[in-house]
């Protein structure tokens, strides 16, 4: 027979929580105070504060609530000072039930509704999010290719997985190129301190549990995987982007669809990599707004595989910076660049002989650092409280570079990260940063007649990479974009001819 035993009366107590032998509270203010259960006594100590909470559970290292508005919060308790984090809000679409109270088990989240229906929690994706890696060897150099399904990446997390890799492989940090295909319905995978809250930081337990073991196995598995097979390049056309940009005349779009493909020599089976630049987004409507994806990219892959002898196909995002899908339909954008790589694969291609070469190199663009009151003005200009979603960027970004300024810790410098993969007469360049059209364009002049691949968003994605046409104009590329990104400044008007200039003086 289960008996009670009364440990505390408390006031105006709304949720109670265990998690590791100590009680967690929360009263009718959203105050919340914990106590250690294995003291003779309760004695309560504030923790945090939560307004218009409703429920709260623990789980895994953290509190979850529930507020009145419908918000769901985390806690995590791991870390001394943390502050609550939106996770999930209502939107009337994916998350459409207004719940009363909520409890978490086996990595799931349940709610109970007002009129006491229970639903389970999940988020909404289509399940094929991949990280995929190519690793070509030629005499004593190899070097690989990863493609990822995010957003972007930092070059802090990026350096770290090269560093794991070359200790399990030997494989050196400048031959591991990494790529994000800029899917807009990614994970978060780097800081964004300017932007709400609840998208500031990427969950570490996907980082380091998920993300960081995905690439490093999907490069593994690459190196060995390696078997005897011929190699050739094609490139076609294609028509599925548009500059979003710039108007006038001569708007630029680099429309070329780079296509690499092995060819196992014993079983004939065929890898593809395949490089466009085209910004991997469609227009927000619906649930498709909140699901996790690939985008077009992932389209394009399974077409490719599922009916033309393709055993594996992985996407190279371009230099897709100001290009956008000119269809909102994401998945007649991946069936027509799907044809558009079949049609490169239709027409003879040319055979890669010869040995393989991979460089790093880098340009640090001097930050010209506003002043204090210059960093006041901009926020007062901005903190109007009115919920404007650009002034309240606008605000965070002040208060970042203000705290950054008082600490003396304001970066000095903004680095582009040039990579070069030479592949016997094929040379892929991979630039960092969010890349538009015309440095594609710019560095493929530099080889006329020769085989060049341009990509962008390889190894760090801090920031777009615009040219003096956007940063005259005052494009979202060139000015806007870099408040976004909680970047110190923006790039000199010569950045283009900066980096082109590296590029081809270095002439790797």
């Amino acid at each position: 027979m289960l008996s009670w035993k009364k440990l505390a009366a408390l006031q105006g107590v709304v949720s109670i929580t265990v998690f590791n032998d100590i009680l967690y509270v929360a009263d009718q203010n959203g105050v919340i105070s914990f106590s250690n259960l294995k003291s003779k006594t309760l004695n309560w100590t504030k923790l945090s504060s939560l307004s218009s909470l409703v429920s709260m559970v623990s789980y895994d290292g953290a509190l979850y609530g529930l507020t009145a508005s419908d918000d769901l919060m985390k806690l995590d308790l791991k870390h001394r000072n943390a502050a609550w984090t939106k996770i999930a809000r209502y939107n009337g679409v994916s998350y459409d039930v207004h719940l009363k109270s909520i409890a978490v088990a086996n990595h799931t989240l349940y709610g109970l509704t007002k009129d006491n229906s229970v639903f389970a929690g999940k988020h909404l994706t289509t399940g094929d999010l991949s990280v995929t890696a190519l690793a070509v060897s030629s005499g004593k150099q190899t070097v690989v290719v990863v493609g990822a399904d995010l957003c972007g990446l930092g070059y802090d997390f990026v350096t770290s997985v090269k560093q794991e890799v070359y200790r399990k492989y030997r494989i050196p940090a400048a031959a591991v190129m990494v790529n994000s295909s800029h899917t807009h319905f990614g994970p978060v995978a780097q800081h964004w301190p300017a932007w709400p809250e609840f998208v500031q930081q990427p969950d570490s337990l996907y980082m380091n549990g998920t993300l960081r073991p995905a690439i490093v196995k999907a490069i593994g598995a690459a190196i060995k995987a390696m078997q005897p097979a011929d190699l050739y390049f094609g490139r076609g056309k294609t028509a599925i982007g548009a500059n979003r940009a710039l108007t006038g005349a001569q708007v630029p779009y680099d429309n070329d669809v780079d296509v690499l493909s092995v060819v196992n020599k014993k079983n004939q089976q065929r890898t593809l990599l395949f490089l466009t630049g085209c910004h991997a987004v469609f227009k927000n409507e619906g649930a498709e707004m909140f699901t996790i994806s690939p985008n077009f990219p992932g389209v394009t892959r399974k077409l490719l595989t599922d009916k033309n002898s393709i055993s594996n196909a992985m996407f190279i995002q371009g230099c897709g910076g100001d290009i956008n899908p000119v269809d909102e339909n994401h998945q007649r954008t991946g069936a027509s660049l799907a044809a558009d790589v079949l049609s490169v694969l239709n027409r003879p291609l040319q055979k890669l002989d010869g040995e393989i070469s991979f460089y790093m190199d880098s340009i640090n663009f001097p930050v010209k650092k506003w002043t204090e009151q210059e960093m006041l003005a901009f926020r007062e200009e901005n903190d109007k409280h009115n919920e404007n979603v650009e002034e309240e960027k606008n605000v965070r970004w002040a208060d970042r570079m203000l705290d950054l300024n008082k600490v003396g810790k304001i970066p000095a410098s903004m680095p582009v990260y040039i990579q070069t993969f030479n592949i016997g007469s094929w040379k892929l360049i991979g630039l960092s940063r969010e890349v538009v059209t015309d440095y594609s364009l710019g560095i493929k002049n530099l080889w006329p007649g020769k085989l060049v691949s341009v990509a962008g968003y390889c190894n760090d994605v801090s920031s777009y990479l615009p040219t003096s046409r956007h940063i005259k104009a005052g494009t979202y590329e060139g000015f806007g974009s870099f408040f976004w990104y909680a970047q110190p400044a923006i790039f000199p008007e010569s950045v283009y001819e900066t980096v082109i200039d590296k590029v081809k003086n270095e002439n790797r």
